[in-house]
């Protein structure tokens, strides 16, 4: 139970984070990186030498993701032509969770079990990365004002 929790939070933290960076497209300030099918073809590729995937367990694991990213595309032409993030983000969240947590179950489903600790091992670490390169970024958040702690590990 505390492992799908852990699992849960890592997986929404990481959404999240693809979301922030595909809304960052959008331009301002140290703005406008967007993933690419190139970018997730790469990090399947790390992925795929640290986890020392074999040719299935690689195949299957960019299927996933480009399955993911196709997702998450659709999503951000949705809000895009909505006009921009959604008045109801309490449903984004939870529609981010939903396709987080179907993209976790496929990837149980692929990798070995020390794999996947592996996996997600990975996963934190890589969301601990970008927490402090946004905090250098931009130290006291967006317009000057602290943000409020919005779950473990945000600030």
């Amino acid at each position: 139970m505390k492992r799908a929790l852990e699992i849960r939070i890592l997986g929404l933290a990481l959404l999240s984070s693809l979301f922030v960076l595909n809304l960052s497209a959008q331009g301002g300030p140290g703005r406008g990186f967007q993933m690419t099918e190139e970018d997730i073809k790469e990090r399947v590729e790390s992925t795929a030498n640290s986890l020392k995937l074999n040719e299935d367990q690689h195949k299957k694991a960019l299927a996933v993701e480009m399955d993911f990213y196709n997702k998450m595309q659709i999503e951000r032409q949705k809000m895009m032509n909505a006009g921009g993030p959604p008045a109801d983000r309490e449903a984004m969240r939870e529609k981010m969770m939903q396709m987080r947590d179907e993209r976790n179950a496929q990837y149980e489903k692929i990798l070995t079990p020390d794999q996947y600790k592996q996996f997600i091992d990975m996963q934190e670490q890589r969301m601990r990365e970008m927490r402090e390169q946004r905090q250098q970024m931009n130290p006291e958040g967006e317009g000057g004002e602290e943000r409020p702690a919005r779950g473990r590990g945000r600030g």
